[in-house]
């Protein structure tokens, strides 16, 4: 991945799991983690990317618009999620990687997989 952003070390890639400020289902911009979705040979420098949304917030089981991320009260080694949480596979962001904050872990290839394929079935 040539040209891309880097941020705290980490390179950005398909299944990073990002901090950036975008609009929420409102409108209104919020800090809010996202998990990167575009194919990592098509992230390049400052051009657009899009991240599914992530929350905190939603009722078990999830509805099937979730996919759950692994997560520990300590943070999970690869997500460093420290609560349940969830990536909702139809609440897509489309933004530039200057607009990213932070690069914080990773989404595992298992769950990362699972995560495409509700995206694409949901919005296709």
């Amino acid at each position: 991945m040539s040209d891309s952003a880097d941020t705290s070390g980490k390179k950005l890639q398909q299944g990073s799991i990002v901090w950036a400020t975008v609009p929420d289902p409102t409108g209104a911009p919020k800090t809010r983690p996202l998990v990167i979705i575009t194919a990592t040979n098509e992230i390049i420098l400052d051009a657009p990317i899009v991240g599914a949304a992530i929350t905190a917030t939603f009722p078990d089981p999830p509805p099937d618009t979730h996919i759950e991320l692994p997560w520990h009260p300590r943070r999970h080694q690869a997500t460093q999620l420290a609560k349940r949480s969830a990536a909702v596979c139809n609440w897509l962001v489309t933004l530039r990687p200057s607009q990213i904050g932070e690069i914080k872990g990773f989404v595992p290839t298992k769950t990362m997989v699972e995560i495409m394929r509700k995206v694409t079935k949901l919005n296709t």
